[in-house]
């Protein structure tokens, strides 16, 4: 028995999971009670879960799983991760429960599923029941409809999609199970209850017996609508408002109106239908024939088509012109009538997509109605109304305007009788007031029309009109209708019935229902009175209403304010909280005590109170902040009005703080926006409001602050608040944009200017010149008005702004809705038309019939008074609308006045009217820019110039694309008018370029323009060659040479000589320029120079053919073809591109990403491919036809050598193009795409296009889809395309793509993506495996175990190649295999690796080069490869074998001292070759993208791939913009540089067999010339991270301390380079992250065991190198930086763990030396860099207390002995004072003053030169103490480079007779003579000729050559004395003499040149010094020489 219950001991989880049923049953009530009682819905215990909920339902045991389905329920109803489950519980529910015998198993399951609804899960829930459908089980399918049923019952019809169930109706109804049967009937008529007669077209397929069935069933429904049981909890705020009515309604016993849902479309059940594809294939040819029967067939099939309900989407623009010039121009009225239908037809079952057709088809519909048979104007009405559902009547209302204004009564009358149509479906929002004042002017009119029917249609009009807006807005444009036919229209409105938008008529009244509560849901759960309302679930709180704001009786005016006011779209909206919850939640988070001080009367109770506020909310989460709590709280009386300063202060910092760190409503802002306000005028705290201010703008929106803010600043009076107030506004447009209202700004700013208190004025011009730089001039037109003074000031400050850019937003909204941002960003970037905020006004009342009378009267005195009342009415309107009356008209009539006077009037009237009217004047430009165009041709001047006027207003407000399309400059050429032809073309020749894009039909000019060049007046013959090359910007040579080849043979030859002339005039358009060929032959330079010099809207000369037939005419047949896709013309070349790139960037355009090809994709392409595709290719490209397809194929291909630029401007639509077809079944369209994709790769590759992301992005990957096609020749193909691609395109980003491609079911597809990546791998090296090798090869070594054999041996190819390259890393980078893919893995390596020639010696891990980590040696049974440091990869050096023969003892001829101190160290120049890989990366179109490509390459492990890419890098350094591209890649590049130094000392240096050395000293000269070449840039040395260069002084180092160089021809001189280097980082870079990296590396060399004492050591001498600098650099470092990096040190490595350590105490004292310097520098400041440092109580925090003490205690130690004592003496302060240090320099005289001053005069001069350079040598010999700095630092410093030239010039003179009396100081010796000599000494000795690379040789022991550099920063030898030392020994051990030199280390001479030669002693010990006498040195020489020659003796 004891056995049987041990299940009782076991937890919760393994008793629902336990064999015996008892133990489940346990298990699931302990689950229930779990889930019951846990207070908060994300606690982990749910969690817990997740994993074992679907065996609960499944529970096999009837008892058990009752018990199972309480615990599920309970979880689903509090745990917030129920909706994960969703899936699987359903699925188990539906197959387990839904068909159980046991009633409660089902209700309890049912119960679930709604429980899953109500967490809104619906979706998933449905999908799962809809599955459940098709189970073979009867019962299930019954149960699945009965739960759908069950569901749109409790929830009603807006939760369920029930399209998807209204598809399943026909097979529920006739299932063979009878249930099934009843359910689906069920569930028919409870859909019919929810929807009504939306569901009856759905059931034309069902048989009339069940029809009949189901009616019946209808009938029987009540009549009142639906109304959901249930609700998500999401709408619980609905449900709360539902009781409410409920309760209200059952208490006081009246009905209650309430909300029910509104009716189903059944438009939105139906599927579409496409009817373009069904569309006749001779539609178009048809629809013109001749016999009217064929175009009735032709329509009678159309109108067949467009009879279904519901239309698919596409593009029917082609269709809808057809049928609208059917209706416009057919004369037979039986095809009008049918054209009418089929447009009717389009418009309803497109709906809103009929849209971009519906305002042109209205158009040509209304000027229809003129027709007088009934049933066309039938027709034509049912289109109509049809239409205009689906656009804005604003978009038809010049239309109808223009038709009610015609003399035909039909028209007028069928206009009305539409506008009243539309006016039944408006609403007061559709039919606003500017709206009805433009229809009612011409309607007052029609009103008093002669016939009849106009008249009543006119009254319904306005009567319609009158009852959607109400009376009183329509009577003021009503005025002067008479009482009787007013009262008309008042009958008319009383009987108008107005619809909804769907066209039923509008209920007068809700019916108003009695609300029953909703009725509860079964409860299986007890409630839970134990858990607080605030720990439900989210998704359904408790107490909260989010529905309706309910007003507080005690709420105060800021509520009020803020409710009033419209809240912008930006800020966070929020409720506002009762003060009696206010109190509540502040008492939850603030002590009670703490509230009682805040309202204290005592200010420091106040201020402590204030205080511990702070630090609370500051330590709060931001989530857990309730900002609107905390604000009033604060706010709360005295609130900010404190009076206390220190109070004031913390308060509004508080609120500060709340704004930048926590949710800030909207709300939240209203409590505190006015008192915040009030104290920006306050002396102390001003600024701290104003930050506030900013704060709250930033969280909510400026528009929302600038609107409250200023408007209460003006309602207080306070001129102080209101001047702060305006000029925090200025600020705040600077810092944000604008992003405010301008309209009230400029309000309120005019306010500002009529103060009296000048700083208001003041602060108002501020704001408008920060206002000038967004609007513009158009800004001051508004202040017009002001007082002459107020404007002088006003344009004195636009005078300042005048041509400045406004400043880019540095703040904005910061928290902003999900996919709010791009709607921002696409709102900044449009511009703020200003013209829109004029206020304008109608003058349209004015120009009355009598003034029209007197602008037309015979008397030219009576059309002057009227063109003078024109000028009155305009000068005072002085902004008008364009709605002018019949004014165009009579203006225009004057501008053809033969009175010369009133012709200028008129047209003086035409400019004023310009600026009046702004934009507006493109109505009006067909009526009035005719007259204005002739009048250029007047005889007089004066008419002519007053023309050109009025013709520049008119354009600069509506440009001139509106004279272009309606064809004014073409129909005014043609008139033979010699002055016109003149004025015009030379004004179009000014204006023309100055336009971006002109329609086609300037096109039609260009006829006129030749004749113009052949015409008789010589001036217009001028004008019209000045015009050539502006019509030739907008129209393209190639244009106007096809209309030139029309013209006469006469015409022809000296047109076209013309246009060849002005081809070359044509400027250069920006754009990716054309990159020529590395070598041209001699007789194409002219033809790529044409090419080049033709703009991108040009097309060049093809190079296809002779030049004779490139000039030949074009022949008949050509001409014939121009227009059907010749050669020339099927692509274009333009800048389209770029905006499809920005379109698709900020979502205008969809993104190219889909599953399979939609037709919105297509639509949206053939869009984008009109701009750059002629019309005779696009209809080839989209025909469905796919022979036409394979034609548009072969023209590309034939096209592709002749139009390579417009194949690169067209590549992306191009290759979209392509993908399409690649989802094609025809596999000859397939063949020929990929034939021609591989023809435009190449010619991509050829022009050095570098491909764009954007490109690439919408390619590739339905390329890879194709890779695992069936066809091999398919697949081979697509491999052709992918090594292509890699050369236009870099191959770590084509890795990306094809790595994806292995998530592909097809294992061909997935064999051939691993195939390419490994070939990827081996070509371009590891480095090209993205994201990183680790998680790349992770993922292909996941194809290891595929059931494909294929896909196997490609994983397994594509990790050897990983594996060849990384050796044994590769297993660590792809993590734990199963020991089946693990032994496949090795032997398939073991395998391999027979191949591989294996290495002929092999070092021991003692002889190693020792580097900064100590590598390990690798098992005997692995490869070559060794792992060191992390990301560090390794191999195994090999021993260098010098296997030349033994070489005789060198003969020592004749050594000379001079000879040996002649030499000087050169760094190596790399001798890089000229690029080839790549065009020159600053000309490419994405330069950005060229440098990363050519930087991926050079981390290869190829290395001459590695130096071309070097190559490039160095070229492009020598360009001048090349710092600006590279400066943001300069990180990536130094990455890639110390990567690839890392590869040379682990394979390339180790492997004697791959590379030569030759290569590798090739790369290091490379890597170290780039280096050098970009660390001598300051702009890019400058910003370099720290962890960049801490990695790439470690690879230098580790470099420095290889052995093996020395072994290599020019070793010694590398070495030297990477020591000069190093020293060239240190001095270059930002001294700051020097510092830092140096110390970072100590930091981690302390810390790895491995860490040799030589690579410490040279790190610890780069520190003192930087130590030594730091008086001269300390304000350029951040000494908290470095305290910070010390503090880390001192903290990892304590004090009292240094005495074990075996590398001794020198790390630590070099840190303490640092710090010691740096108190010595900043003194006790150095205590103000420490907010790095969180611990107080570190060691250095003491240790710089101890130092300033001591300095303190003993001041003198901070230049003598203190400083040696901390390591900070330099290297050149020896015990003795060395003579001519500066140190050593002492003040001179007076007389020595005067002497200098007579000698430096001397060497100014001209004639005594020489002689003052002698005197000052003899000067400094008799003074060597004497201070020249003051002298030298007042000249130039080629002045102090000439006198030190000369110095020493005299030096060399003078110093065979006087070495012994030459001063012995280091700072006169100069070395440069000596070097030449050791040279040559060195090549007599060695027997090397021409051998000038490097400075010396290495000799057996392994010595190596010291730096470049000797001389320390102060002056000092000891690297000079150590180098010389060096060199002699090295002679001595050629010469096999006895060496008489200390020996040393060979490594403790690296870096020498820049370090002290000694170690730094932190601890205070005299330091020795190392600087040796050079007349010793001359002397130990002449031993040298005498020795080698009796050894030779």
């Amino acid at each position: 028995m004891a056995d049987d219950n041990e299940w009782m001991k076991l937890p919760t989880e393994d008793k629902c999971s336990h064999k015996l049923w008892r133990a489940r049953v346990a298990g699931y009530e302990e689950a229930y009670k779990t889930f019951q009682t846990l207070e908060h819905e994300k606690s982990p215990e749910f969690s817990r879960y997740l994993g074992v909920l679907k065996k609960f339902v499944i529970d096999n045991n009837p008892v058990a799983q009752e018990k199972a389905l309480d615990a599920v329920l309970a979880f689903v109803e509090n745990a917030a991760v129920a909706g994960k489950t969703t899936a699987e519980i359903v699925s188990g529910v539906i197959t387990k429960c839904l068909n159980s015998s046991r009633a409660k198993t089902r209700d309890k399951g049912m119960e679930i599923i709604m429980m899953y609804i109500e967490i809104e899960k619906q979706e998933t829930v449905q999908d799962e029941l809809l599955k459940g459908l098709e189970n073979k089980q009867p019962k299930v399918v019954a149960g699945c409809i009965l739960a759908l049923r069950t569901a749109l019952r409790e929830f009603g019809s807006k939760v369920l999609q029930l399209k998807p169930i209204v598809k399943q109706m026909p097979r529920m109804l006739e299932d063979r199970d009878k249930t099934v049967r009843e359910e689906g009937k069920h569930l028919v008529v409870e859909l019919y209850r929810w929807i009504g007669a939306a569901l009856k077209p759905q059931m034309a397929h069902f048989k009339p017996v069940q029809v009949t069935e189901l009616e019946a069933e209808f009938d029987n429904l009540p009549k009142e609508k639906p109304i959901p049981k249930r609700f998500l909890r999401s709408q619980q705020d609905l449900k709360a408002k539902y009781e409410e009515q409920a309760a209200a309604a059952a208490d006081a016993g009246v009905e209650v109106e309430v909300d029910v849902p509104e009716d189903v479309d059944p438009y939105d059940l139906m599927d579409p239908v496409d009817i373009l594809s069904k569309l006749p294939k001779d539609f178009y040819d048809q629809i013109e024939a001749k016999k009217w029967q064929e175009r009735k067939a032709t329509l009678e099939a159309v109108k067949v088509l467009t009879e279904n309900p519901k239309l698919e989407a596409g593009d029917y623009g082609d269709l809808c012109r057809a049928l609208k010039k059917v209706v416009g121009k057919d004369n037979n009225v039986m095809l009008v009538t049918l054209a009418a239908k089929c447009l009717a037809d389009l418009a309803t079952g497109l709906r809103k997509k009929f849209s971009p057709y519906a305002a042109q088809c209205i158009q040509t519909i209304i000027e229809k109605f003129k027709e007088k048979k009934p049933s066309v104007v039938a027709a034509l009405r049912e289109a109509a109304d049809a239409m205009v559902v689906t656009i804005s009547l604003d978009a038809v209302s010049e239309d109808c305007v223009a038709a009610l204004e015609n003399k035909n009564p039909n028209m007028k009358q069928e206009t009305a009788l539409f506008l009243t149509r539309c006016f039944t479906r408006c609403t007061t929002t559709t039919l606003p007031k500017k709206l009805l004042k433009m229809f009612c002017a011409p309607l007052c009119k029609t009103i008093n029309d002669t016939v009849p029917d106009v008249r009543e249609a006119s009254y319904q009009a306005l009567g319609t009109a009158m009852k959607v807006v109400g009376e009183k807005p329509i009577l003021p444009f009503l005025a002067d209708v008479e009482p009787i036919k007013a009262n008309k229209i008042k009958d008319c409105c009383e009987n108008a019935e107005l619809v909804n938008k769907k066209g039923v008529a509008a209920r007068p009244a809700k019916p108003k229902e009695v609300v029953a509560p909703p009725a509860e849901r079964p409860k299986t759960a007890p409630a839970k009175s134990s858990v607080p309302e605030d720990k439900r679930p989210k998704t359904a709180p408790a107490g909260k209403v989010m529905g309706v704001k309910k007003a507080k009786p005690g709420a105060k005016s800021a509520a009020g304010k803020k409710s009033s006011s419209t809240a912008p779209a930006g800020g966070i909206t929020e409720n506002a909280l009762a003060d009696e919850v206010v109190d509540a939640k502040a008492l939850q988070l603030i002590p009670e005590d703490t509230l009682k001080q805040l309202a204290s009367a005592n200010w420091k109770e106040r201020l402590a109170a204030m205080e511990t506020i702070t630090q609370l909310i500051k330590d709060l989460p931001k989530p857990d902040i309730p900002t609107q709590v905390v604000v009033r709280t604060i706010n709360k009386k005295p609130g900010l009005k404190d009076t206390n300063f220190q109070v004031l202060k913390l308060r509004l910092e508080l609120l500060t703080h709340l704004a930048e760190n926590a949710v800030f409503s909207l709300c939240t802002a209203s409590y505190c926006l006015a008192d915040t306000v009030d104290k920006t005028g306050d002396v102390k705290n001003g600024g701290a409001a104003k930050a506030a201010l900013t704060a709250i703008a930033e969280a909510t929106s400026l528009d929302y602050v600038c609107q409250q803010g200023i408007n209460h600043a003006f309602e207080q009076k306070n001129p102080k608040n209101q001047s702060e107030m305006l000029l925090w506004l200025a600020q705040g447009l600077r810092e944000f944009g604008l992003k405010i209202s301008v309209k009230h700004v400029i309000e309120c700013l005019k306010k500002a200017l009529g103060a009296t208190n000048p700083a208001i004025r003041t602060a108002a011009v501020s704001v408008m010149g920060v206002l000038y730089m967004y609007v513009g001039p158009k800004l001051r037109d508004f202040f017009d008005g002001e007082k002459p003074a107020l404007l002088q000031q006003i344009d004195a400050e636009f005078e300042k702004v005048k041509g400045e850019k406004p400043p880019a937003p540095i703040r904005g909204l910061t928290r902003k809705e999900e996919g709010a941002g791009e709607e921002e960003e696409e709102a900044e970037s449009e511009t703020i038309n200003i013209a829109d905020l004029i206020p304008r006004n109608d003058i349209s009342d004015q120009i009355k019939p009598e003034l029209e009378n007197q602008l037309s009267d015979k008397n030219w005195k009576m059309r002057n008074e009227g063109l003078q009342k024109v000028i009155n009415i305009l000068n005072e309107a002085k902004f008008i609308t364009p709605n002018i009356g019949a004014l165009p008209e009579a203006i225009k009539a004057r501008l053809g006045d033969s009175n010369k006077i009133l012709l200028n009037t008129a047209l003086t009237i035409c400019q004023t009217l310009a600026g009046a009217m702004g934009p507006g004047t493109k109505n009006h430009v067909r009526i009035i820019g005719p007259g204005i165009i002739a009048c250029c041709g007047d005889l007089k001047p004066q008419v002519r110039a007053g023309a050109v006027a009025a013709l520049n207003a008119w354009v600069e407000q509506c440009g001139l694309v509106p004279f272009v399309e309606g064809e004014l400059f073409s129909d005014a050429l043609k008139l033979e008018n010699p002055n016109l032809r003149a004025e015009l073309l030379g004004w179009l020749a000014e204006k023309l370029p100055q336009c971006k894009k002109l329609p086609s039909e300037l096109n039609q000019c260009i006829p006129h323009l030749f004749s113009c060049l052949e015409d008789r007046n010589a001036d217009v013959r001028k004008k019209a060659q000045e015009a050539l090359v502006p019509f030739m910007i907008h129209t393209g040579y190639d244009q106007m040479l096809r209309v030139a080849g029309k013209l006469k043979p006469a015409s022809k030859d000296q047109v076209k000589g013309l246009l060849e002339k002005a081809r070359g005039n044509l400027p250069e358009k920006p754009g990716r320029p054309v990159s020529a060929p590395v070598a041209k032959a001699p007789e194409t330079a002219k033809e790529e120079k044409t090419e080049k010099t033709a703009p991108r809207g040009v097309s060049a000369k093809p190079r296809l053919g002779t030049a004779k037939n490139a000039k030949a005419a074009p022949s008949k047949k050509d001409k014939n073809k121009e227009d059907d896709g010749s050669l020339d013309a099927i692509l274009k070349a333009n800048n389209a591109k770029e905006q499809r790139i920005k379109d698709e960037r900020t979502l205008k355009a969809l993104k190219w990403n889909f599953g399979a090809p939609r037709q919105e994709y297509v639509d949206q392409l053939k869009t984008q491919m009109e701009a750059n595709c002629s019309k005779h290719l696009m209809d080839q490209l989209f025909h469905s036809d796919f022979k036409q397809h394979i034609k548009a194929i072969e023209t590309l291909t034939k096209g592709t050598p002749s139009l390579k630029e417009a194949t690169i401007a067209s590549l992306d639509v191009l290759l979209k193009w392509f993908t399409l077809r690649f989802f094609d079944t025809n596999t000859s369209v397939l063949l020929k795409s990929l034939e021609y994709l591989q023809t435009m790769f190449v010619m991509l590759n050829d022009e050095d296009y570098h491909m764009l992301d954007f490109e690439v992005s919408a390619f590739l990957p339905y390329l890879i889809l194709k890779v695992g096609d069936p066809k091999d020749n398919v697949r081979r193909d697509v491999r052709n395309i992918f090594k292509l691609m890699c050369k236009v395109y870099p191959a770590s980003k084509m890795f990306s793509y094809i790595i994806d491609g292995l998530k592909s079911k097809n294992s061909k597809q997935r064999t051939e993506c691993l195939e390419e990546l490994g070939s990827l791998i081996e070509v371009y090296g590891i480095n090209v495996c993205q994201p990183s090798p680790a998680q790349a090869l992770k993922i292909i070594a996941q194809q290891i175990g595929d059931r494909d054999k294929s896909v196997r041996s490609a994983a397994l190819n594509a990790v050897v190649s990983a594996y060849m390259i990384l050796g044994e890393t590769v297993y660590k980078y792809i993590g734990n295999l199963n020991d089946k893919d693990q032994s496949m893995l090795e032997e398939r390596i073991k395998r391999s690796m027979k191949n591989k020639k294996p290495p002929s010696t092999e070092v021991s891990p003692e002889e190693r080069p020792k580097t900064a980590p100590q590598i390990r040696p690798a098992p005997a049974a692995s490869s070559e490869s060794t792992v060191s440091a992390p990301g560090t990869i390794t191999k195994k050096p090999k021993i260098m074998v010098d296997r030349r023969e033994p070489v005789a003892k060198p003969d020592l001829i004749s050594i000379d001292v001079d000879d040996i101190l002649n030499d000087e160290v050169e760094v190596p120049k790399s001798r890089l070759r000229t690029a080839t890989g790549y065009a020159e990366l600053a000309n490419t179109g994405d330069a950005s993208a060229a440098i990363n490509a050519v930087l991926s390459q050079i981390a290869s492990s190829d290395i001459m791939t590695s130096v071309q890419a070097l190559t490039q890098i160095d070229e492009f350094l020598k360009m001048d913009s090349s710092s600006d591209l590279l400066e943001p890649q300069m990180d990536q590049l130094l990455l890639v540089a110390s990567l690839q130094l890392r590869l040379i000392y682990t394979k390339h240096m180790g492997d004697d067999n791959n590379p030569s050395k030759e290569e590798v000293i090739k790369l290091y000269r490379c890597l170290l010339g780039i280096l050098l070449a970009v660390f001598q840039t300051e702009s890019l040395a400058k910003v370099v991270t720290r962890d960049v260069l801490k990695d790439l002084v470690s690879s230098l180092v580790t470099a420095l301390l290889d052995q093996r160089l020395e072994k290599l021809e020019e070793g010694v001189q590398l070495t030297r380079s990477i020591n000069v280097m190093v020293v060239k980082i240190l001095e270059k870079t930002d001294h700051t992250v020097a510092l830092s990296a140096l110390i970072k590396l100590l930091h981690e060399a302390v810390g790895r065991d491995t860490g040799t004492s030589k690579y410490m050591e040279l790190i610890m001498k780069c520190s003192w190198k930087m130590v030594r600098m730091l008086p001269n650099i300390i304000n350029e470092v951040d000494v908290d930086i470095i305290l910070g990096d010390v503090h880390q040190f001192m903290k990892e490595y304590p004090l009292n763990t240094w005495k074990e350590r075996p590398c001794g105490d020198m790390p630590l004292r070099t840190m303490k030396t640092v710090v010691h310097t740096l108190v010595k520098l900043k003194e006790n400041t150095i205590l103000n860099h420490l907010t790095l440092i969180d611990d107080q109580n570190s060691e250095i925090v003491l240790y710089l207390q101890k130092v300033l003490n001591t300095r303190i205690g003993n001041p003198g130690l901070g230049s003598s002995r203190g400083e040696q004592r901390n390591g900070l003496a330099d290297s050149g302060n020896t015990s003795k004072q060395e003579p001519g240090t500066k140190a050593g320099k002492l003040k001179t005289s007076r007389s020595t003053n005067e002497m200098l001053a007579e000698i430096f005069k001397k060497i100014g001069s001209k004639d005594n030169t020489k002689e003052g350079l002698n005197d000052l040598y003899h000067f400094k010999q008799k003074y060597p103490e004497a201070d020249l700095e003051p002298f030298l630092r007042k000249s130039s410093q080629f002045f102090q480079d000439y006198i030190k030239r000369g110095l020493k010039a005299i030096e060399l003179e003078k110093r065979p007779g006087q070495d012994e009396e030459a001063p012995e100081g280091p700072a006169e010796v100069d070395t440069s003579m000596y070097t030449e000599r050791l040279r040559m000494i060195r090549e007599k000795a060695w027997g090397t000729t021409g051998s000038t690379s490097s400075l010396g040789s290495t000799s057996s022991s392994g010595n190596t050559p010291l730096a470049e550099k000797e001389q320390g920063p102060d002056g000092d030898v000891e690297g000079t004395a150590d180098k010389y030392m060096d060199r002699l020994k090295a002679l001595r051990e050629k010469g096999d003499l006895a060496e008489d030199v200390e020996n040393k280390d060979p490594d403790d001479n690296r870096l020498a040149g820049e370090f002290p030669s000694e170690a730094v002693n932190p601890s205070g010990q005299e330091t020795r010094t190392a600087a040796a006498n050079v007349a010793d040195l001359k002397k130990r020489l002449e031993r040298i020489k005498k020795a080698a020659h009796v050894g030779d003796a």
